[in-house]
């Protein structure tokens, strides 16, 4: 099983390495394995890191009309 660091992960997500373990640790994706080894992805962490750093849909607000 191929695995990437969180170095890896940002380089190809465009982003800083910080912001990938910040959402990776915040919704559990991935594995830390502490000290220097830090976080390891796969292919499926990948996907699942995507999706949680995917911004949400906004809402559509309705105004309701006066009578």
């Amino acid at each position: 099983m191929e695995t990437e660091t969180v170095y890896e992960v940002a380089d190809q997500f465009r982003c800083s390495p910080r912001k990938v373990s910040d959402v990776a640790r915040e919704n559990g994706i991935g594995a830390n394995l502490g000290g220097r080894a830090g976080w390891r992805f796969t292919e499926g962490d990948k996907l699942a890191l995507w999706e949680a750093m995917r911004p949400a849909k906004p809402l559509v607000v309705r105004r309701r009309r006066r009578a």
